[in-house]
Protein backbone atom coordinates (compact mmCIF):
# COMPACT_ATOMS: atom_id res chain seq x y z
CA UNK A 1 0.00 0.00 0.00
CA UNK A 2 1.15 3.52 -0.87
CA UNK A 3 0.65 6.26 1.72
CA UNK A 4 -1.92 8.97 0.93
CA UNK A 5 -1.58 12.13 3.02
CA UNK A 6 -3.66 15.20 3.67
CA UNK A 7 -1.88 18.49 3.06
CA UNK A 8 -1.69 19.07 6.82
CA UNK A 9 0.01 15.68 7.27
CA UNK A 10 2.50 16.50 4.53
CA UNK A 11 3.36 19.83 6.14
CA UNK A 12 3.77 18.13 9.52
CA UNK A 13 6.11 15.55 7.93
CA UNK A 14 8.19 18.33 6.36
CA UNK A 15 8.51 20.09 9.73
CA UNK A 16 9.34 16.86 11.54
CA UNK A 17 12.03 15.87 9.03
CA UNK A 18 13.69 19.29 9.25
CA UNK A 19 13.32 20.00 12.97
CA UNK A 20 13.55 16.53 14.50
CA UNK A 21 15.58 14.52 11.97
CA UNK A 22 18.02 17.28 11.12
CA UNK A 23 17.56 17.31 7.35
CA UNK A 24 17.87 20.83 5.97
CA UNK A 25 15.08 22.33 3.89
CA UNK A 26 17.58 23.14 1.15
CA UNK A 27 18.69 19.52 0.95
CA UNK A 28 15.06 18.42 0.64
CA UNK A 29 14.51 20.99 -2.10
CA UNK A 30 17.64 19.82 -3.91
CA UNK A 31 16.33 16.24 -3.81
CA UNK A 32 12.90 17.34 -5.01
CA UNK A 33 14.38 19.34 -7.88
CA UNK A 34 16.53 16.39 -8.89
CA UNK A 35 13.53 14.05 -8.89
CA UNK A 36 11.56 16.46 -11.07
CA UNK A 37 14.50 16.92 -13.44
CA UNK A 38 14.91 13.15 -13.80
CA UNK A 39 11.24 12.66 -14.67
CA UNK A 40 11.43 15.55 -17.14
CA UNK A 41 14.52 14.04 -18.76
CA UNK A 42 12.81 10.66 -19.04
CA UNK A 43 9.79 12.24 -20.73
CA UNK A 44 12.02 14.18 -23.14
CA UNK A 45 13.89 11.00 -24.02
CA UNK A 46 10.56 9.27 -24.64
CA UNK A 47 9.04 12.01 -26.79
CA UNK A 48 12.10 13.73 -28.18
CA UNK A 49 13.21 17.35 -27.80
CA UNK A 50 15.77 19.39 -25.84
CA UNK A 51 14.09 22.72 -25.07
CA UNK A 52 12.80 23.06 -21.50
CA UNK A 53 10.99 25.92 -19.77
CA UNK A 54 10.40 26.02 -16.01
CA UNK A 55 7.51 28.28 -15.00
CA UNK A 56 8.15 29.22 -11.38
CA UNK A 57 6.11 30.85 -8.65
CA UNK A 58 7.59 32.39 -5.53
CA UNK A 59 7.00 29.62 -3.00
CA UNK A 60 8.88 26.44 -2.31
CA UNK A 61 7.20 24.79 -5.28
CA UNK A 62 8.87 27.47 -7.41
CA UNK A 63 12.16 26.66 -5.70
CA UNK A 64 11.78 23.04 -6.84
CA UNK A 65 11.36 24.36 -10.39
CA UNK A 66 14.46 26.58 -10.23
CA UNK A 67 16.46 23.61 -8.94
CA UNK A 68 15.17 21.27 -11.68
CA UNK A 69 16.01 23.89 -14.32
CA UNK A 70 19.59 24.18 -13.08
CA UNK A 71 20.08 20.41 -13.04
CA UNK A 72 18.68 19.98 -16.55
CA UNK A 73 20.90 22.80 -17.81
CA UNK A 74 23.94 21.05 -16.34
CA UNK A 75 22.86 17.90 -18.15
CA UNK A 76 23.03 19.68 -21.50
CA UNK A 77 19.39 20.61 -22.14
CA UNK A 78 18.39 24.00 -23.55
CA UNK A 79 16.73 25.50 -20.46
CA UNK A 80 14.99 28.77 -19.63
CA UNK A 81 12.97 29.93 -16.63
CA UNK A 82 9.85 32.12 -16.63
CA UNK A 83 9.59 33.61 -13.12
CA UNK A 84 6.10 34.88 -12.34
CA UNK A 85 7.18 36.95 -9.33
CA UNK A 86 10.28 38.41 -7.73
CA UNK A 87 8.89 37.81 -4.24
CA UNK A 88 10.29 34.45 -3.16
CA UNK A 89 10.40 32.30 -0.05
CA UNK A 90 13.93 31.99 1.44
CA UNK A 91 14.47 28.52 -0.01
CA UNK A 92 13.10 29.55 -3.41
CA UNK A 93 15.37 32.62 -3.42
CA UNK A 94 18.38 30.43 -2.61
CA UNK A 95 17.66 28.13 -5.56
CA UNK A 96 17.03 31.09 -7.84
CA UNK A 97 20.47 32.46 -6.97
CA UNK A 98 22.10 29.17 -7.99
CA UNK A 99 20.56 29.29 -11.47
CA UNK A 100 22.65 31.11 -14.09
CA UNK A 101 20.77 30.31 -17.27
CA UNK A 102 18.29 32.15 -19.47
CA UNK A 103 15.38 34.12 -17.98
CA UNK A 104 12.32 34.76 -20.17
CA UNK A 105 8.87 36.31 -19.87
CA UNK A 106 6.74 33.97 -21.94
CA UNK A 107 6.50 30.51 -23.47
CA UNK A 108 8.34 30.00 -26.74
CA UNK A 109 6.51 28.05 -29.46
CA UNK A 110 9.65 25.91 -29.76
CA UNK A 111 9.42 24.69 -26.14
CA UNK A 112 9.36 20.89 -25.94
CA UNK A 113 8.65 20.49 -22.23
CA UNK A 114 7.37 22.74 -19.47
CA UNK A 115 8.02 22.24 -15.77
CA UNK A 116 4.99 23.55 -13.92
CA UNK A 117 6.26 24.91 -10.59
CA UNK A 118 3.80 27.74 -9.99
CA UNK A 119 1.71 26.57 -7.01
CA UNK A 120 2.12 23.71 -4.56
CA UNK A 121 -0.33 21.50 -2.69
CA UNK A 122 -1.39 24.32 -0.36
CA UNK A 123 -3.12 26.25 -3.13
CA UNK A 124 -6.90 26.60 -3.12
CA UNK A 125 -9.27 28.85 -4.99
CA UNK A 126 -8.79 30.23 -8.49
CA UNK A 127 -5.55 31.47 -10.10
CA UNK A 128 -5.67 35.19 -10.82
CA UNK A 129 -3.72 37.73 -12.84
CA UNK A 130 -0.34 36.62 -14.12
CA UNK A 131 -0.86 33.19 -12.56
CA UNK A 132 -4.12 32.58 -14.39
CA UNK A 133 -2.43 33.71 -17.60
CA UNK A 134 0.47 31.31 -16.99
CA UNK A 135 -1.87 28.36 -16.38
CA UNK A 136 -3.75 29.12 -19.60
CA UNK A 137 -0.54 29.52 -21.59
CA UNK A 138 0.91 26.26 -20.26
CA UNK A 139 -2.26 24.39 -21.22
CA UNK A 140 -2.31 25.98 -24.66
CA UNK A 141 1.38 25.52 -25.43
CA UNK A 142 1.25 22.04 -26.92
CA UNK A 143 4.40 21.16 -24.96
CA UNK A 144 4.73 18.17 -22.68
CA UNK A 145 4.16 19.17 -19.05
CA UNK A 146 5.75 17.85 -15.87
CA UNK A 147 4.11 19.18 -12.71
CA UNK A 148 6.24 19.71 -9.62
CA UNK A 149 4.35 17.94 -6.81
CA UNK A 150 0.88 18.89 -8.09
CA UNK A 151 -0.55 20.64 -11.17
CA UNK A 152 -0.84 24.34 -10.38
CA UNK A 153 -4.39 25.40 -9.56
CA UNK A 154 -5.44 21.96 -8.29
CA UNK A 155 -6.53 21.77 -4.65
CA UNK A 156 -4.11 19.40 -2.93
CA UNK A 157 -6.68 18.38 -0.36
CA UNK A 158 -9.71 17.45 -2.44
CA UNK A 159 -8.64 17.52 -6.10
CA UNK A 160 -11.09 20.26 -7.10
CA UNK A 161 -10.16 23.20 -9.30
CA UNK A 162 -11.53 26.17 -11.20
CA UNK A 163 -8.58 26.34 -13.57
CA UNK A 164 -5.48 24.17 -13.33
CA UNK A 165 -2.54 22.94 -15.38
CA UNK A 166 -3.07 19.67 -17.24
CA UNK A 167 0.13 17.70 -16.80
CA UNK A 168 1.41 14.68 -18.65
CA UNK A 169 3.41 13.60 -15.60
CA UNK A 170 3.04 14.74 -11.99
CA UNK A 171 5.93 14.12 -9.62
CA UNK A 172 4.44 13.60 -6.14
CA UNK A 173 7.26 14.80 -3.92
CA UNK A 174 7.61 12.68 -0.78
CA UNK A 175 4.12 11.19 -0.64
CA UNK A 176 0.92 11.01 -2.65
CA UNK A 177 -1.63 13.59 -1.53
CA UNK A 178 -5.40 13.25 -1.54
CA UNK A 179 -5.78 15.89 -4.25
CA UNK A 180 -3.79 13.75 -6.68
CA UNK A 181 -6.50 11.10 -6.54
CA UNK A 182 -9.85 12.76 -5.92
CA UNK A 183 -12.28 14.59 -8.21
CA UNK A 184 -10.38 16.44 -10.98
CA UNK A 185 -6.99 15.24 -9.72
CA UNK A 186 -6.52 12.25 -12.05
CA UNK A 187 -7.51 14.27 -15.13
CA UNK A 188 -4.98 17.00 -14.35
CA UNK A 189 -2.13 14.90 -12.96
CA UNK A 190 -1.67 12.59 -15.93
CA UNK A 191 0.73 9.83 -14.94
CA UNK A 192 1.41 10.11 -11.21
CA UNK A 193 4.96 9.28 -10.07
CA UNK A 194 5.85 9.27 -6.39
CA UNK A 195 9.48 10.14 -5.60
CA UNK A 196 10.91 9.59 -2.13
CA UNK A 197 13.15 12.48 -1.03
CA UNK A 198 13.73 11.32 2.54
CA UNK A 199 10.77 12.95 4.28
CA UNK A 200 9.84 10.97 7.39
CA UNK A 201 6.33 10.76 8.85
CA UNK A 202 5.94 11.62 12.54
CA UNK A 203 3.00 9.21 12.79
CA UNK A 204 1.20 6.68 10.57
CA UNK A 205 -0.60 8.19 7.57
CA UNK A 206 -4.35 8.71 7.67
CA UNK A 207 -4.84 6.92 4.36
CA UNK A 208 -3.34 4.38 1.97
CA UNK A 209 -3.72 3.62 -1.72
CA UNK A 210 -4.86 0.09 -2.55
CA UNK A 211 -2.70 -2.14 -4.74
CA UNK A 212 -3.37 -5.54 -6.22
CA UNK A 213 -1.03 -7.22 -3.75
CA UNK A 214 -3.30 -6.04 -0.93
CA UNK A 215 -6.27 -7.90 -2.41
CA UNK A 216 -4.55 -11.07 -3.63
CA UNK A 217 -4.54 -12.87 -0.23
CA UNK A 218 -8.36 -12.98 -0.38
CA UNK A 219 -8.07 -15.23 -3.45
CA UNK A 220 -5.58 -17.94 -2.44
CA UNK A 221 -5.02 -21.06 -4.56
CA UNK A 222 -7.84 -23.53 -3.99
CA UNK A 223 -7.06 -26.75 -2.20
CA UNK A 224 -8.08 -29.82 -4.16
CA UNK A 225 -9.89 -31.27 -1.15
CA UNK A 226 -12.71 -28.69 -1.12
CA UNK A 227 -16.36 -28.48 -2.11
CA UNK A 228 -18.91 -25.75 -2.78
CA UNK A 229 -19.63 -25.38 0.93
CA UNK A 230 -16.01 -24.38 1.46
CA UNK A 231 -16.56 -21.06 -0.32
CA UNK A 232 -19.73 -19.79 1.27
CA UNK A 233 -23.12 -18.66 0.09
CA UNK A 234 -23.91 -15.22 -1.32
CA UNK A 235 -27.46 -13.93 -1.51
CA UNK A 236 -28.64 -11.19 -3.86
CA UNK A 237 -31.95 -9.52 -3.01
CA UNK A 238 -32.65 -7.25 -5.94
CA UNK A 239 -34.83 -6.11 -8.80
CA UNK A 240 -38.29 -4.76 -9.59
CA UNK A 241 -40.50 -4.67 -12.64
CA UNK A 242 -38.78 -1.42 -13.62
CA UNK A 243 -35.25 -2.79 -13.24
CA UNK A 244 -35.00 -6.45 -14.18
CA UNK A 245 -31.35 -6.39 -15.33
CA UNK A 246 -29.77 -5.35 -12.03
CA UNK A 247 -30.25 -8.72 -10.27
CA UNK A 248 -28.80 -10.59 -13.25
CA UNK A 249 -25.67 -8.45 -13.27
CA UNK A 250 -25.17 -8.79 -9.52
CA UNK A 251 -25.66 -12.54 -9.47
CA UNK A 252 -23.40 -13.03 -12.50
CA UNK A 253 -20.65 -11.03 -10.80
CA UNK A 254 -21.00 -13.03 -7.60
CA UNK A 255 -20.71 -16.30 -9.49
CA UNK A 256 -17.52 -15.09 -11.21
CA UNK A 257 -15.90 -14.22 -7.87
CA UNK A 258 -15.71 -17.68 -6.41
CA UNK A 259 -18.40 -18.16 -3.80
CA UNK A 260 -19.80 -21.69 -3.57
CA UNK A 261 -23.49 -20.80 -3.87
CA UNK A 262 -25.23 -17.74 -5.27
CA UNK A 263 -28.87 -17.31 -4.32
CA UNK A 264 -30.81 -14.73 -6.33
CA UNK A 265 -34.06 -13.55 -4.77
CA UNK A 266 -36.27 -11.36 -6.98
CA UNK A 267 -39.86 -10.07 -6.79
CA UNK A 268 -42.23 -12.90 -7.67
CA UNK A 269 -43.37 -11.06 -10.81
CA UNK A 270 -39.80 -11.28 -12.14
CA UNK A 271 -39.39 -14.98 -11.41
CA UNK A 272 -40.97 -16.39 -14.62
CA UNK A 273 -38.98 -14.25 -17.11
CA UNK A 274 -35.71 -14.84 -15.22
CA UNK A 275 -35.97 -18.62 -14.98
CA UNK A 276 -32.94 -20.15 -16.68
CA UNK A 277 -31.25 -16.83 -17.43
CA UNK A 278 -28.45 -17.71 -15.00
CA UNK A 279 -28.68 -21.48 -14.52
CA UNK A 280 -25.83 -21.52 -11.97
CA UNK A 281 -27.75 -19.26 -9.55
CA UNK A 282 -30.45 -20.51 -7.17
CA UNK A 283 -33.39 -18.39 -8.28
CA UNK A 284 -36.04 -17.61 -5.67
CA UNK A 285 -39.38 -15.85 -6.02
CA UNK A 286 -39.56 -13.28 -3.22
CA UNK A 287 -42.84 -11.90 -1.83
CA UNK A 288 -43.74 -8.63 -3.52
CA UNK A 289 -46.50 -6.18 -4.28
CA UNK A 290 -46.87 -4.66 -7.74
CA UNK A 291 -43.37 -5.76 -8.69
CA UNK A 292 -41.61 -4.34 -5.61
CA UNK A 293 -40.19 -6.30 -2.68
CA UNK A 294 -42.28 -6.89 0.43
CA UNK A 295 -40.79 -7.37 3.90
CA UNK A 296 -42.00 -10.90 4.57
CA UNK A 297 -40.23 -12.30 7.63
CA UNK A 298 -40.11 -15.93 6.58
CA UNK A 299 -38.60 -15.17 3.19
CA UNK A 300 -36.01 -12.87 4.77
CA UNK A 301 -35.06 -15.45 7.39
CA UNK A 302 -34.48 -17.96 4.59
CA UNK A 303 -31.73 -15.66 3.26
CA UNK A 304 -29.99 -15.26 6.61
CA UNK A 305 -27.95 -18.45 6.27
CA UNK A 306 -25.87 -16.72 3.59
CA UNK A 307 -22.47 -15.40 4.65
CA UNK A 308 -22.93 -12.31 2.50
CA UNK A 309 -26.14 -10.57 1.43
CA UNK A 310 -26.36 -7.67 -1.03
CA UNK A 311 -29.63 -5.71 -1.11
CA UNK A 312 -31.04 -2.83 -3.11
CA UNK A 313 -29.91 -3.13 -6.72
CA UNK A 314 -32.77 -2.07 -9.01
CA UNK A 315 -35.36 -2.41 -6.22
CA UNK A 316 -36.95 1.03 -6.36
CA UNK A 317 -37.58 3.18 -3.28
CA UNK A 318 -40.42 1.79 -1.18
CA UNK A 319 -41.61 0.93 2.30
CA UNK A 320 -41.19 -2.72 1.36
CA UNK A 321 -37.51 -2.31 0.57
CA UNK A 322 -37.05 -0.29 3.74
CA UNK A 323 -38.74 -3.06 5.72
CA UNK A 324 -36.40 -5.67 4.22
CA UNK A 325 -33.37 -3.58 5.15
CA UNK A 326 -34.69 -2.98 8.65
CA UNK A 327 -35.31 -6.69 9.26
CA UNK A 328 -31.83 -7.64 8.10
CA UNK A 329 -30.21 -4.93 10.21
CA UNK A 330 -32.04 -6.21 13.27
CA UNK A 331 -31.65 -9.95 12.68
CA UNK A 332 -28.83 -10.81 10.27
CA UNK A 333 -25.38 -11.50 11.77
CA UNK A 334 -22.99 -11.88 8.84
CA UNK A 335 -21.94 -9.29 6.21
CA UNK A 336 -24.71 -7.12 4.76
CA UNK A 337 -24.08 -4.94 1.69
CA UNK A 338 -26.56 -2.11 1.13
CA UNK A 339 -26.51 -0.49 -2.30
CA UNK A 340 -28.63 1.71 -4.54
CA UNK A 341 -32.31 1.69 -3.52
CA UNK A 342 -31.59 0.09 -0.16
CA UNK A 343 -29.66 3.30 0.59
CA UNK A 344 -32.28 5.52 -1.03
CA UNK A 345 -35.02 3.84 1.00
CA UNK A 346 -33.03 4.45 4.19
CA UNK A 347 -32.66 8.10 3.24
CA UNK A 348 -36.41 8.35 2.55
CA UNK A 349 -37.69 6.54 5.64
CA UNK A 350 -35.00 7.01 8.27
CA UNK A 351 -31.35 6.15 8.94
CA UNK A 352 -31.83 5.53 12.67
CA UNK A 353 -32.29 1.82 11.93
CA UNK A 354 -28.57 1.72 11.11
CA UNK A 355 -27.82 2.06 14.83
CA UNK A 356 -27.37 -1.11 16.82
CA UNK A 357 -27.27 -3.51 13.88
CA UNK A 358 -26.02 -7.03 14.48
CA UNK A 359 -24.32 -7.56 11.13
CA UNK A 360 -21.04 -6.46 9.64
CA UNK A 361 -22.35 -3.61 7.53
CA UNK A 362 -21.10 -2.19 4.22
CA UNK A 363 -22.74 0.76 2.44
CA UNK A 364 -21.76 1.43 -1.19
CA UNK A 365 -23.16 4.87 -2.15
CA UNK A 366 -22.22 7.14 -5.00
CA UNK A 367 -21.97 10.85 -4.03
CA UNK A 368 -25.65 11.65 -4.63
CA UNK A 369 -26.80 8.62 -2.63
CA UNK A 370 -24.40 9.54 0.17
CA UNK A 371 -25.67 13.12 0.07
CA UNK A 372 -29.18 11.82 0.79
CA UNK A 373 -27.91 9.62 3.62
CA UNK A 374 -25.77 12.16 5.45
CA UNK A 375 -27.75 15.30 4.65
CA UNK A 376 -24.85 17.21 3.09
CA UNK A 377 -25.09 18.77 -0.38
CA UNK A 378 -23.46 16.82 -3.19
CA UNK A 379 -20.89 19.61 -3.61
CA UNK A 380 -19.83 19.15 0.02
CA UNK A 381 -19.60 15.38 -0.45
CA UNK A 382 -17.26 15.91 -3.40
CA UNK A 383 -15.10 18.44 -1.55
CA UNK A 384 -15.13 16.80 1.87
CA UNK A 385 -15.94 13.16 1.13
CA UNK A 386 -13.11 11.68 3.19
CA UNK A 387 -14.15 13.39 6.41
CA UNK A 388 -17.91 12.94 5.84
CA UNK A 389 -17.56 9.22 5.06
CA UNK A 390 -15.19 8.72 8.02
CA UNK A 391 -17.61 10.47 10.38
CA UNK A 392 -20.62 8.52 9.07
CA UNK A 393 -18.82 5.18 9.35
CA UNK A 394 -17.76 5.98 12.89
CA UNK A 395 -21.21 7.13 13.95
CA UNK A 396 -23.05 4.11 12.54
CA UNK A 397 -20.34 1.46 13.13
CA UNK A 398 -20.20 0.48 9.47
CA UNK A 399 -17.92 0.56 6.46
CA UNK A 400 -18.60 3.15 3.76
CA UNK A 401 -17.43 2.70 0.17
CA UNK A 402 -17.97 6.15 -1.36
CA UNK A 403 -17.72 5.54 -5.09
CA UNK A 404 -15.95 7.92 -7.45
CA UNK A 405 -13.11 8.18 -9.94
CA UNK A 406 -11.07 7.31 -6.87
CA UNK A 407 -13.25 5.55 -4.31
CA UNK A 408 -12.97 6.27 -0.59
CA UNK A 409 -13.25 3.30 1.78
CA UNK A 410 -13.45 3.80 5.54
CA UNK A 411 -14.70 2.04 8.64
CA UNK A 412 -14.27 5.07 10.89
CA UNK A 413 -10.78 3.92 11.86
CA UNK A 414 -8.97 3.28 8.57
CA UNK A 415 -9.09 5.05 5.20
CA UNK A 416 -8.23 3.44 1.87
CA UNK A 417 -8.30 4.99 -1.58
CA UNK A 418 -8.93 2.90 -4.68
CA UNK A 419 -7.78 4.49 -7.93
CA UNK A 420 -7.92 1.25 -9.95
CA UNK A 421 -10.65 2.25 -12.34
CA UNK A 422 -11.60 3.70 -15.69
CA UNK A 423 -14.24 6.05 -17.10
CA UNK A 424 -15.58 2.97 -18.89
CA UNK A 425 -17.31 2.15 -15.58
CA UNK A 426 -19.40 5.32 -15.78
CA UNK A 427 -22.35 3.27 -17.02
CA UNK A 428 -25.56 1.93 -15.59
CA UNK A 429 -25.00 -1.51 -14.12
CA UNK A 430 -21.48 -1.00 -12.77
CA UNK A 431 -22.77 -0.60 -9.24
CA UNK A 432 -24.78 -3.80 -9.58
CA UNK A 433 -21.62 -5.64 -10.56
CA UNK A 434 -19.79 -4.15 -7.56
CA UNK A 435 -22.46 -5.37 -5.16
CA UNK A 436 -22.33 -8.88 -6.58
CA UNK A 437 -18.55 -8.97 -6.20
CA UNK A 438 -18.90 -7.75 -2.63
CA UNK A 439 -21.46 -10.44 -1.75
CA UNK A 440 -19.14 -13.14 -3.08
CA UNK A 441 -16.07 -11.81 -1.27
CA UNK A 442 -18.05 -11.58 1.97
CA UNK A 443 -19.35 -15.12 1.44
CA UNK A 444 -15.76 -16.33 1.35
CA UNK A 445 -15.14 -14.93 4.83
CA UNK A 446 -13.87 -11.36 4.43
CA UNK A 447 -15.02 -8.70 6.87
CA UNK A 448 -16.87 -5.60 5.69
CA UNK A 449 -13.75 -3.44 5.25
CA UNK A 450 -11.85 -6.16 3.40
CA UNK A 451 -14.93 -6.78 1.28
CA UNK A 452 -15.17 -3.12 0.31
CA UNK A 453 -11.48 -2.94 -0.62
CA UNK A 454 -11.56 -6.13 -2.67
CA UNK A 455 -14.83 -5.41 -4.46
CA UNK A 456 -13.85 -1.85 -5.36
CA UNK A 457 -10.42 -2.89 -6.61
CA UNK A 458 -11.68 -5.88 -8.59
CA UNK A 459 -14.40 -3.83 -10.25
CA UNK A 460 -11.81 -1.24 -11.30
CA UNK A 461 -9.35 -3.84 -12.57
CA UNK A 462 -12.08 -5.70 -14.48
CA UNK A 463 -13.25 -2.39 -15.95
CA UNK A 464 -9.77 -1.62 -17.25
CA UNK A 465 -9.37 -5.10 -18.70
CA UNK A 466 -12.80 -4.87 -20.34
CA UNK A 467 -11.82 -1.55 -21.88
CA UNK A 468 -8.66 -3.14 -23.29
CA UNK A 469 -10.67 -6.00 -24.78
CA UNK A 470 -13.42 -3.84 -26.24
CA UNK A 471 -10.98 -1.17 -27.37
CA UNK A 472 -13.13 1.81 -26.45
CA UNK A 473 -14.26 3.12 -23.06
CA UNK A 474 -17.47 4.43 -24.59
CA UNK A 475 -18.51 0.94 -25.67
CA UNK A 476 -17.87 -1.03 -22.48
CA UNK A 477 -21.04 -2.30 -20.81
CA UNK A 478 -21.52 -3.93 -17.42
CA UNK A 479 -21.69 -7.41 -18.93
CA UNK A 480 -18.21 -6.84 -20.39
CA UNK A 481 -16.97 -6.09 -16.87
CA UNK A 482 -18.49 -9.29 -15.50
CA UNK A 483 -16.77 -11.22 -18.31
CA UNK A 484 -13.42 -9.66 -17.35
CA UNK A 485 -13.62 -10.62 -13.66
CA UNK A 486 -11.76 -13.90 -14.17
CA UNK A 487 -8.85 -12.07 -15.80
CA UNK A 488 -8.92 -9.50 -13.00
CA UNK A 489 -8.57 -12.22 -10.37
CA UNK A 490 -5.79 -13.90 -12.35
CA UNK A 491 -3.95 -10.57 -12.52
CA UNK A 492 -4.03 -10.31 -8.71
CA UNK A 493 -2.32 -13.67 -8.39
CA UNK A 494 0.40 -12.54 -10.78
CA UNK A 495 1.36 -9.48 -8.73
Amino acid sequence: MENVLSCAEMRAADRYTIAERGVSSQLLMERAGRAIAEEAEALLNERGGRRVLAVCGGGNNGGDGWCAARILSLRGFDVAVWPLTDRCSPDCAAQRALYHGEIVGCISPETDLIIDAVFGTGFHGEPEGVYADAVARINGSGAAVVAADIPSGLNGEDGTCVAAVRADVTVAVGEVKRGHLLNDGPDHCGRLVRRDIGIELPEPPSGVLLEGADIAPLFPPRRRNTHKGSYGEAAILAGSLSYSGAPLLSASAALRCGCGYTRLAVPQELFPPLVGRIPEAILTAFPSAEGALSAEEGALRALCDAAGIAVGMGCGVSRGVYGCVRFLLENYENTLILDADALNSLAAYGTDVLRGHKCRLLLTPHPKEFSRLCGAPVADVLRNGVELAFRFASEYNCTVLLKGCTSIITDGKRICFNAEGTPALAKGGSGDVLSGIAAAVAARGADAFETACAASFLLGRAGRLAEERVGCADSVIASDVVAALASAIISLKEE
